[in-house]
């Protein structure tokens, strides 16, 4: 039961079409646009070939209802449906061979496969037709060119309207939310109004409407552009139909060309645009998506690495400092003097190795800072400053709020990095006796100061091969924040990092 509703679902749909098809052919001798093709392949893509006995029932009815005033004989109509129905199947076989099932129009390729799919389909429908009249003696050879090619474009330029709307927006991610609904149907007006004002002109003036074709690709993508193209292909197509605006020629043919030509290019135009936009777009999403795995397959290397560090060499280095001891305490025992030769060098031996675990622990602990997930981004600054300080000698003050800052994973373990490099930078650089951290949440914005007594530097006379300054700056860039340098020399340096927070 509830495939049979379907069908007569789809032969509904696609009759209407039709019959506004044949209303727009009849009313000005313009057979330029035949929605029906696009209705066809549309229902039949998106809900699947096993539909297609809706598509021939409805133009079977169309058919029927037809038939009394029309002149053409029945087997030309029948000959008629058969074509129509080949084209909406053989054109989703050959779209979905080339596009897929799942076809959103926003890749260039889909573009072009609805364009081949649409063409080779509508030209089996022309063809059929165009036969199925010569041998009903209703079109002569000559007039057979004429009658194919106008026939062909009517469905291609139908197609090329109806078949991306359906597909944009029954496979596309909407973006017509908030602000931006408010813009859509602004531009949607100037599609409307710039369509009617070029038509309405003494000049050819359809030029005019392509600015709102472009807005809608650029700012609504797919959506946005077969929406605007629809709305600019109707109001052409009517005003053609009533004998008005600059697509009506003296004759029909004529006037059906210049129409078909009109709304296929700017179809394939807008289309090709939105599509390039998306493209981009998506890269753009890829490649931050891209970033942010290698930092967690970096984060994941460096936990590697510390625990091997941790399991080893941090290990080994403490044992040593054990049997050190033991050797000192067994001199002792033996009533040895512990400051002969074998003491001191096994005191040198102790204190060497003490230096060394304490710098594998600093090291481990710049590695995987567990303070960082467990307590958060001040915390863990504050323990790297004192492993810093101890090891350095150099005096750091870490201020920041006790609770956790409104910051996710990612920019948090982002900030602790850059906070570190900064440290780094002020023991390496600035020749400083202290340094602070200030770190603070407000208006939306997290920010973090790192400060020294150093000698400072000049920022201006810094050139873009100051490799270490440029990486801080692609840090922050990539987390939509902003980074500022203050330093004068003799005066110390301020580097200060804003990030927005996150709920």
């Amino acid at each position: 039961m509830r495939y049979a509703a379907g069908v007569l679902l789809i032969a509904g749909g696609y009759y209407t079409a039709a019959q506004s098809g044949e209303t727009l052919l009849l009313t000005g001798g313009v057979g330029a646009f035949w929605p029906a093709t696009g209705v066809g392949i549309a229902l039949l893509y998106v809900g699947g070939l096993r539909w297609w006995p809706g598509i021939l029932l409805g133009d079977l009815v169309g058919t029927i209802v037809d038939l009394p005033g029309d002149p053409q004989p029945l087997g030309i109509a029948l000959a008629d449906t058969t074509g129509h129905v080949a084209r909406a199947v053989v054109a989703v076989i050959i779209l979905q061979r080339l596009a897929g099932r799942r076809a959103a129009m926003d890749r260039l390729a889909q573009v072009g496969a609805v364009f081949v799919a649409v063409a080779v389909g509508e030209a089996l429908a022309a063809t059929v037709a165009i036969l199925a009249r010569w041998a009903g003696g209703v079109v002569e050879v000559p007039e057979m060119a004429v009658f194919w090619g106008s026939w062909w474009l009517g469905g291609v330029a139908g197609g090329l309207v109806v078949v991306p709307l359906a597909l944009a927006w029954a496979h596309g991610r909407s973006v017509w939310r908030g602000r931006r609904a408010g813009e859509g149907a602004l531009m949607l007006a100037a599609v409307a109004g710039l369509s009617v004002i070029a038509l309405s002109a003494e000049q050819p003036l359809t030029y005019m409407v392509f600015p709102a074709f472009i807005w809608a690709a650029l700012r609504f993508g797919p959506q946005g552009a077969t929406l605007a193209v629809a709305i600019g292909a109707v109001i052409a197509v009517v005003a053609t139909s009533h004998q008005q605006g600059f697509f009506v020629e003296l004759s029909p043919t004529d006037s059906a060309l210049n129409l078909q030509l009109y709304i296929t290019f700017a179809a394939l135009t807008t289309l090709c645009l939105a599509s390039i936009v998306s493209e981009r777009r998506r890269a753009a999403l890829e490649l931050a998506e891209s970033h942010r795995h290698e930092g967690e397959r970096a984060a994941l290397e460096r936990q590697r690495i510390a625990r091997d560090l941790h399991d080893s060499v941090s290990q080994s280095l403490f044992s040593t400092t054990l049997h050190v001891r033991t050797a000192q305490r067994a001199l002792e025992l033996e009533e040895l003097d512990a400051t002969g030769p074998v003491g001191e060098e096994l005191s040198e031996i102790g204190q060497l190795t003490r230096g060394a675990l304490a710098e594998m622990r600093a090291l481990i602990f710049e590695l995987q800072p567990g303070a960082l997930a467990e307590e958060g981004l001040v915390a863990a600054l504050t323990k790297q400053a004192s492993a810093l300080s101890a090891r350095e000698g150099l005096m750091i003050e870490v201020d920041g709020p006790d609770e956790r800052l409104p910051l996710g994973p990612e920019v948090e373990d982002q900030l602790y990095r850059l906070g570190q490099e900064a440290l780094a930078n002020v023991v390496k650089h600035a020749r400083a006796s202290s340094a602070a951290v200030c770190i603070a949440a407000r208006d939306d914005i997290v920010w973090m100061e790192v400060s020294d007594n150093g000698r400072g530097f000049d920022p201006a006379a810094v050139g873009p091969g100051h490799f270490g300054l440029r990486s801080m700056r692609g840090r922050v860039a990539d987390l939509g924040g902003r980074l500022e340098v203050r330093s004068t020399p003799g005066r110390g340096t301020v580097l200060r990092v804003e990030v927005p927070a996150q709920g």
